[in-house]
């Protein structure tokens, strides 16, 4: 009897974790979902243009994302050595330096598909996008106090 109270708690909190899980996933497929459609209008993009635009934007975003994912995070600097500061700063610059060379190659990438005004447009866009989703967070968080 004992065991089965135990399987059924855990299966229950198992059940728990997987739907916050899928909600968490949904909420991430919305967000994405409101950027394709906020950066499609503020670009005007044709059929043909989101067609050759979308797999390089994307393209570009996973591997700005596999730069992020490589930084080291939640160091102590009181605890770490001159030396060893002095390499993660290191890091820090080189991985900023890739950065911006991975954004140089796909704007030339883009320009190939969008005109040049789009491809400057762009970059406006994704700073408006996460204003607004910003914005609307901090609403929800706050209940739309200071306005």
């Amino acid at each position: 009897m004992k065991r089965n109270i135990i399987y059924g708690f855990l299966l229950f909190i198992l059940s728990i974790n997987l739907s916050q899980a899928q909600e968490h996933r949904s909420k991430d497929e919305r967000i994405q979902a409101l950027k394709v459609a906020f950066i499609t209008e503020e670009l005007d993009l044709t059929p043909e243009q989101s067609q050759g635009f979308w797999p390089l934007y994307n393209e570009l975003h996973v591997k700005l994302h596999q730069l992020k994912k490589n930084r080291m995070k939640g160091f102590d600097v009181e605890s770490l050595s001159d030396e060893a500061l002095e390499a993660l700063l290191e890091k820090h610059l080189k991985a900023e330096e890739e950065k911006v060379v991975l954004h140089r190659r796909y704007v030339e990438r883009f320009k190939k598909v969008l005109t040049i005004r789009q491809v400057v447009k762009l970059t406006q866009s994704e700073h408006r996008f996460r204003r607004e989703l910003l914005r609307r967070a901090k609403e929800r968080r706050g209940g739309g106090r200071g306005k």
